[in-house]
């Protein structure tokens, strides 16, 4: 089956593409998957002011104004928390982002994720059920690639997310490092190798062991989707990372209140500090600006307009000619690199670019399948001097 051919017909619920050319444009899509059954899925109820629904796979797609199909835009995949919904961003009474975004100049993607953590669930080793990496990157992005007017080149690519979908951004920008020129992270839990962070993890409903398997026996799982243990797939992408210290604004009753929001994002500040040093020790070019504010709506507001303010289609290296990348991913794609091992690796698999040669350290099979047309397949380990155009021009 080709991926995409199951999807459905997009679905405008808010104003269509005829609503004058100074205005927004809200479209909804309901999507289909083949590695997300939304039967089996335990959703977050809708934002405030929103009636009950069917479960469904949506998305809400913020056209910029005056959209015109003759030109291309940038795109900003923007990904939402544990507790919330795709549409939870453009609630007024949440992320109010058609106030916020007011003048942006891209197309704003906002997916549904309900309570997944962006991760192909472990399951016992079945690594699925649901699989949301394969949901978001493969099917997802092909498809508003398709549908919309994407500019080409990773510069006009950005991935954001608070919370949940702090994590979520840093690592599909770390497994698509050739299509994301920019992520940012507001709140993020960013390393979830720290000590404390398993027993933590359990109090939001889903069990770790589930989601990501023992923290020792499948402690390659938990390096593999870590934004922390990843920065290296990370070195030529921007990074803008923002977070509280859990401290409320005392003039507001109901954030004083919000003891669990204090202590959250107080944990989440370590997360930051753990991504952001490891960030810098790899050279990448990252932006952090710690701030007062705990876990809560108000500021993850003021962190969206933060991070619109330092740029998310500012220029980036389209094609280095060195790179790192590790995975821990059956499939995916490394620099215009399309790969796929025999089996489900068991071990984190990385990649080493440099000029024409490539190298890896792991173990098993794995198809290579490059832009210019090449397709090998080599046992890892390896070390050798690519075919000309391997890598593209």
């Amino acid at each position: 089956m080709r991926v995409g051919a199951t999807w459905l017909a997009a679905i405008s619920l808010s104003v269509g593409l005829a609503a004058p050319a100074h205005a927004q444009h809200l479209l909804t899509w309901k999507t289909t998957s083949r590695y997300v059954d939304p039967s089996q899925v335990r959703f977050n109820a809708p934002p405030p002011g929103v009636a009950p629904r069917r479960p469904a796979l949506r998305v809400n797609i913020l056209l910029p104004r005056g959209y015109d199909r003759s030109r291309r835009y940038p795109v900003l995949f923007l990904l939402h928390g544990h507790g919330d919904s795709f549409d939870s961003w453009v609630n007024p009474a949440k992320g109010d982002l058609r106030d916020i975004a007011r003048g942006f100049p891209g197309i704003i993607v906002m997916p549904e994720a309900a309570r997944g953590w962006y991760t192909n669930w472990w399951n016992g080793g079945r690594r699925g059920s649901p699989s949301w990496e394969r949901y978001h990157l493969d099917e997802l992005v092909p498809l508003v690639e398709r549908r919309l007017r994407i500019r080409p080149g990773r510069r006009w690519h950005a991935i954001a997310g608070l919370s949940m979908g702090g994590e979520g951004a840093l690592f599909y920008a770390s497994q698509r490092p050739g299509y994301f020129g920019s992520a940012a992270s507001f709140s993020g839990v960013l390393s979830l190798q720290r000590p404390e962070w398993p027993e933590a993890f359990d109090t939001q409903g889903e069990r770790h062991q589930d989601v990501f398997g023992d923290p020792q026996a499948q402690r390659f799982y938990w390096t593999g989707h870590n934004p922390t243990a990843l920065v290296d797939n990370l070195h030529h992408t921007r990074l803008f990372v923002t977070v509280g210290d859990g401290v409320p604004n005392p003039a507001s009753r109901d954030e004083v209140t919000n003891t669990t929001g204090q202590l959250a994002e107080a944990e989440l500040r370590q997360h930051a500090q753990d991504f952001v040093r490891a960030a810098q020790d790899a050279g990448a070019d990252v932006t952090y600006q710690p701030r007062q504010g705990i876990h809560d709506w108000p500021y993850w507001r003021q962190h969206l307009q933060a991070a619109i303010r330092w740029g998310f289609f500012q220029a980036v290296d389209e094609q280095p000619r060195s790179w790192r990348f590790s995975t821990v991913s059956r499939s995916g794609d490394m620099w215009g690199v399309r790969f796929r091992f025999a089996r489900a690796p068991g071990t984190v698999e990385t990649f080493v670019r440099e000029g024409k040669r490539l190298s890896a350290t792991g173990r098993g099979k794995v198809v290579l399948r490059s832009a210019g047309g090449h397709r090998l397949t080599l046992r890892l380990p390896f070390d050798q001097s690519m075919p000309a155009g391997f890598f593209g021009s």
